[in-house]
């Protein structure tokens, strides 16, 4: 069964950097990429809580991610380091117990990594690195199934730790945790997600819930206040995060969500993007201006009426006109700048004389537009941004400039990648903010139904959607073309197939679709997932038993040395003597 899982494992390509649709299956928005800690430690939570089918469905992620050489990175593709490393581990070692055979392989791999990256002074990085990585070794030493030699590496890092000072407050925490020392982690002053870590040393440590309230709610931090906790709300709040089997957080930028959200099909983006905008806060004026349209499309308010327009470009002064008149506020201030501000019948350059056009003509303002748009359609050339062609599209729409309308179409169409999309420049790579724009601007001037604009839509279709078929489950045999499936019985993977799978008498299934560039692990349970001890002894016992034995071993050292020291002394007096 090993050599099974072992050659399974290797046909896993983990994050698909593009996925076709297929025809049939329910598409769905795939804008979240798994992240290490947020997944490990929330595995770690919920085992602590008894929640099993999240605990293998992340526990199978992890499995997964690891890089070929069995470690683990803050995210898949970037560099691996011990501290994650040693998260995944203790993660792993909680999902073994549930699923005997399944994550095995995966720890040794794991635990061979970290020994092999151990430096010369005990060190596995710095002293955070070393911390847990101390802990994950001492947890592998404790471990049912554990057969590597671990005990000098965990030696040689407890060394470090009490020989070197901690830097940071999370240094202080976890090297605490390593050593096992409750009194002085009790004393540390910490706030923020600091608090939340130290909460999570003492309940570990100390095997009792912790009180702690916060109001940071990344999965990570609610993983770590479950843990201290124990508290329900907390687990409920988890779990509404998970994503497709695994946490972490998005892998496209907010505002190039949201833009893309005002295109018909795309709206399901929006409350997904909007509570990692609502984190950006602007540092400047000229960046609150940006970033207001995305607030206000998040149904939130922003306060631009008292910012100094002399120090923002003519289309900053036009988008807060805009801005206030959504939200219904006075916007003739900024009106009355831009038309003291025209300058030989535009605004500066092509974009900016675009994009007020755009606003004011949106706004009903009445001006002479004919002068500004002979400017327009006099500098129009092909050297622009694609971004600029696309409000020109639409003012020269409005005010039925055709000659200069086609020409400006004529460069869209010209401008378009092979993928269907747009970037920044002519040629440049795929741009999702810049083909959101000029695709709002086709649907506007009435072109959605052209090849260009079906191109550039199912580029982001690709980008944000896939298609993941829902598995079908009659006379105890579940099927699902293009997944794999792990069978766990009585705490142990027995077997994995391909396409469909005989259930009954199964504590249940993981589900991993598709078998090749997975998108989905899902635990199903049968007869229910049930979990035991991993450890040789109670984990918290263990700690408290390891750290005195280890204590003991350096105070046996000292003496030796002391002893032998005053041998060496008495002897040259004795020499001196004679």
């Amino acid at each position: 069964m090993k050599k099974v899982l072992a050659v399974f494992l290797v046909t896993l390509v983990i994050i698909p950097l593009f996925y076709a649709h297929p025809v049939k299956g329910d598409e769905v928005p795939y804008v979240f990429t798994p992240t290490i800690p947020a997944t490990a430690l929330s595995a770690i939570a919920l085992y602590k809580v008894h929640e099993y089918k999240y605990v293998l469905e992340a526990d199978t992620w992890l499995m997964m991610l690891k890089t070929p050489d069995g470690a683990w990175a803050y995210r898949y593709g970037m560099a691996p380091q011990a501290k994650y490393t040693a998260l995944a581990l203790m993660a792993l070692m909680r999902g073994e117990s549930i699923a005997r055979g399944l994550f095995n392989r995966t720890i040794h791999q794991g635990i061979y990594w970290l020994m092999y990256k151990q430096n010369d002074d005990g060190s596995f990085g710095d002293y955070t690195d070393t911390a847990l990585a101390v802990i994950a070794l001492k947890e592998y030493a404790d471990f049912k199934y554990s057969w590597l030699p671990v005990e000098k590496a965990i030696n040689n890092g407890l060394y470090y730790l009490q020989t070197h000072s901690p830097k940071t407050t999370m240094d202080k925490i976890f090297g605490y945790m390593a050593l096992g020392d409750v009194k002085d982690l009790r004393n540390i002053e910490a706030t923020g997600v600091n608090a939340l870590y130290k909460a999570f040393a003492l309940a570990y440590l100390t095997g009792e819930n912790v009180e702690i309230n916060s109001t940071l709610n990344d999965p990570a931090s609610i993983a770590l206040l479950l843990y201290s906790t124990g508290n329900k709300r907390y687990e409920e709040d988890l779990l509404k995060s998970v994503h497709f089997g695994y946490w972490g957080t998005l892998k496209y930028q907010p505002p190039d969500m949201l833009e893309t959200a005002l295109l018909p099909g795309f709206s399901d983006l929006k409350p997904l993007a909007c509570p990692y905008m609502l984190k950006v806060k602007p540092k400047f004026e000229w960046e609150a201006v940006v970033l207001a349209k995305y607030y206000v499309e998040c149904n939130t308010s922003v306060e631009l009426s008292n910012l100094n327009l002399e120090k923002l470009k003519p289309w900053m002064v036009a988008e807060i006109a805009r801005i206030n008149y959504i939200l219904g506020r006075p916007y003739g201030r900024e009106v009355e700048y831009l038309l003291k501000n025209e300058s030989e019948n535009h605004w500066g350059n092509f974009f900016n004389t675009a994009y007020v056009v755009w606003v004011l003509s949106t706004l009903n303002v009445e001006v002479n537009y004919t002068p500004i748009l002979n400017w327009l359609s006099s500098n129009l050339t092909d050297k622009y941004p694609n971004y600029y062609y696309a409000y020109a599209l639409v003012d020269f729409h409005r005010f039925n400039y055709t000659e200069a309308f086609n020409e400006t179409f004529e460069i869209i169409k010209k401008r378009q990648n092979p993928t269907g999309a747009w970037g920044y420049t002519a040629g440049a790579p795929d741009n999702i903010k810049t083909t959101a724009e000029i695709l709002r601007a086709l649907l506007e001037v009435g072109l959605s139904n052209t090849t260009t604009y079906k191109r550039g839509y199912n580029f982001l279709r690709n980008v944000f959607y896939v298609n993941i078929p829902k598995p079908k489950t009659e006379n105890g045999i579940v099927t699902m073309k293009n997944a794999t499936f792990l069978l766990i019985k009585d705490g142990t993977l027995v077997e994995n197939v391909t396409g469909s799978a005989k259930i009954g008498g199964l504590d249940g299934y993981i589900l991993i679709y598709p078998t090749k560039h997975p998108l989905l692990v899902n635990a199903t349970p049968v007869e229910g997932f049930k979990a035991t001890s991993p450890w040789k002894k109670p984990l918290v016992e263990n700690q408290k038993a390891t750290i005195g034995g280890i204590y003991l071993v350096y105070i046996v050292a000292v003496l030796v040395v002391v002893v032998v020291s005053l041998g060496v002394i008495l002897s040259r007096r004795n020499r001196k003597k004679r």
